[in-house]
């Protein structure tokens, strides 16, 4: 009896193995792209991982929030520039060769530009109407909302655009929030465009009435603040 439980552990850790070396293959396909990997072996790699987000389990999934959120969290570096003197003092005791390769990947990886981490964002935004993604996503914009540059800016409006394509009444609920409490009027403009894709596509999601009901009113009121005498629109 001992050695089944013992057989059957065995098969599900090297299953989960398994299941890890897949997707860090694509999360390597996404992250070489555009210099290592072309853009056919990427799209490739990104709708594997929606289709394993989609049909997996709990283990799964979280595996594949966890890498995302990994690659995204790339932007926290934007403000230095990846170069000997930068990469010798974050990690003192490695060897040159090894350095000046870190220095080349950092050079070339997808996910160390903008424009990477946007795909990223929006590869998040598309997994479903999973709330799990979603406040992934709402973590990164508090992280986001800490500094004000450009990167930042459009790193914040690629979220609030995933968000807005979202399925999930945890994004609508968010972006209400965040709607309600800006004061800033190029924000507020941003995500009146992302309610205005809830408004129209409210009516066909799945919740109750009631529900449907609160939402359609506050989302009403939203859309009709006023920034500078002016209303939305």
């Amino acid at each position: 009896m001992g050695k089944k439980k013992e057989d059957k552990s065995k098969g599900s850790d090297q299953s989960v193995n398994s299941v890890v070396k897949e997707l860090e293959k694509n999360i390597f396909s996404i992250k070489f792209y555009p210099v290592a990997v072309d853009e056919e072996t990427k799209e490739e790699a990104v709708k594997y991982l929606k289709k394993t987000y989609k049909e997996g389990n709990e283990t799964v999934k979280q595996l594949i929030l966890y890498m995302l959120h990994e690659n995204i969290s790339e932007f926290s570096e934007f403000r230095f520039v990846h170069n000997f003197e930068y990469m010798k003092m974050k990690n003192p005791s490695v060897e040159p060769a090894k350095l000046r390769m870190d220095i080349y990947k950092k050079m070339f990886n997808y996910n160390t530009s903008i424009e990477g981490i946007m795909e990223l964002v929006s590869i998040l935004g598309s997994l479903g109407g999973e709330d799990d993604s979603v406040k992934v996503l709402t973590y990164h914009y508090a992280r986001l909302c800490a500094w004000e540059s450009e990167a930042s800016i459009m790193l914040r409006n690629s979220i609030i655009g995933a968000l807005g394509e979202s399925e999930s009444s945890y994004a609508l609920k968010t972006l209400l929030e965040y709607a309600r409490n800006t004061d800033n009027e190029k924000t507020y403009h941003r995500l009146a465009m992302a309610l205005e894709k809830w408004s129209e596509k409210l009516p066909n999601i799945k919740m109750p009435d009631s529900k449907r009901k609160k939402f359609r009113k506050t989302l009403t009121n939203v859309l009709a603040r006023e920034f500078g005498g002016r209303h939305y629109g």
